[in-house]
């Protein structure tokens, strides 16, 4: 009696993937929102080709502008202003398997064969964006980590331990095995003061919270000058901002909106912070979105507690896909070590790229102690 050939079977798994009708089953899914996900998957994204993602930044004029007399004599001057921020490509993958006997014993169904191919993606593709979502919200390991991409902690660093207030000197990245530096991709921020971001600290979800958002918002805010030809070289582009909170502080804030609003005093009163009509609190008109990664973080030197609130601004804070290698679906193979096991691989090249620490957010933060 013929067998089924490898060739009709694959052909069969190919066919079918890119095509897979509507079947229903439950998922217990990880996360409440795959942000992540989202944003590497929509028009936030950018495509980007090379070893590496390097982009030029200026952080300091030479300084030759001053305020003269009659024939006072110049001394012309050009020093090297521009700066390489580089940032490494990071390689990601899933993969998903049949074996030959579950695939015949499913062929005379179509809703069984169907069924058996669109669970197995899921399961690939759902540890995929777990992966994706669990490292945006991270440091590398170490500084010399180019297996795991540059998270949001890694450019939008918190203040030093037993440092409070508010200012642009977020400039130590904590690693997840607990060594720092003030490197951040190839720019040392500790000799470079406009490469450090906006941090500050806080207690408690209060009024006085939404004064430290108050000023972060004016502080992160620059234009470049309305005279002299002056056109801004930075790149434009239409991205949203937002922000990002662990549960118990989005629900704080719930709360302090609710608890304004219960003046009924009029939108005038409530400030900057206010309850949408999607349940969704919003501080400056950006929603405040709770990110599970975030639900008791701690620092990854002290072990203190951070609940962290990050704002960026996806204009300068950018997630990059390696031209033409991301989300890369094969075809379906098999290996002599397992002769009837079909595989399927998915592969990609991405990792986050911030091209200004000062305007891409801020993070506040409790306070870290040493």
């Amino acid at each position: 009696m013929a067998g089924v050939k490898n060739a009709d079977m694959i052909d069969l798994i190919e066919t079918t993937l890119p095509d897979l009708p509507e079947q229903y089953f439950e998922v217990t899914w990880t996360n409440q929102d795959y942000e992540a996900c989202r944003i590497y998957q929509r028009d936030r994204i950018e495509i980007d080709g090379g070893t590496s993602i390097k982009r030029k930044v200026m952080f300091n004029p030479t300084g030759n502008a001053r305020y003269r007399r009659m024939y006072d004599t110049d001394d012309p001057a050009v020093s090297d202003v521009i700066h390489e921020i580089d940032v490494p490509w990071t390689q990601i993958g899933t993969h998903y398997s049949w074996d030959k006997l579950e695939i015949l014993r499913n062929r005379n169904s179509a809703k069984g064969f169907i069924r058996l191919l669109e669970t197995r993606r899921i399961d690939g593709l759902w540890s995929l964006a777990d992966l994706i979502e669990e490292r945006f919200w991270k440091t590398p390991t170490s500084s010399s980590d180019d297996l795991y991409p540059y998270g949001v902690p890694y450019y939008l660093n918190t203040l030093d331990a037993d440092t409070t207030g508010s200012d642009f000197s977020g400039q130590t990245i904590r690693f997840q095995n607990g060594s720092t530096t003030t490197t951040c991709a190839g720019i040392d921020a500790s000799t470079e003061a406009k490469w450090k971001n906006y941090a500050a600290t806080y207690t408690k979800v209060d009024n006085a919270l939404l004064k430290i958002f108050r000023k972060a918002f004016l502080l992160t805010k620059f234009k470049a000058p309305q005279a002299f030809g002056i056109n801004d070289p930075a790149q434009k582009r239409n991205a949203a901002k937002r922000i990002y909170c662990d549960a118990d502080t989005a629900v704080a804030l719930q709360e302090l909106a609710d608890a304004r609003d219960d003046f009924h005093r009029g939108n005038d009163v409530l400030g900057n912070i206010k309850m949408g009509d999607d349940a969704v609190v919003r501080i400056n008109r950006l929603p405040v979105i709770y990110i599970n990664q975030l639900d008791g973080v701690t620092d990854p030197v002290t072990s203190d507690a951070l609940a962290p609130l990050y704002c960026i601004d996806f204009e300068k804070f950018i997630p990059y896909v390696q031209d033409g290698y991301w989300m890369e679906e094969g075809e379906p193979m098999t290996d002599r070590l397992q002769h009837t096991t079909y595989t399927v691989f998915l592969d990609g090249s991405h990792n986050n790229l911030c091209v200004n620490r000062r305007t891409a957010g801020f993070v506040i933060h409790k306070p870290i102690t040493a």
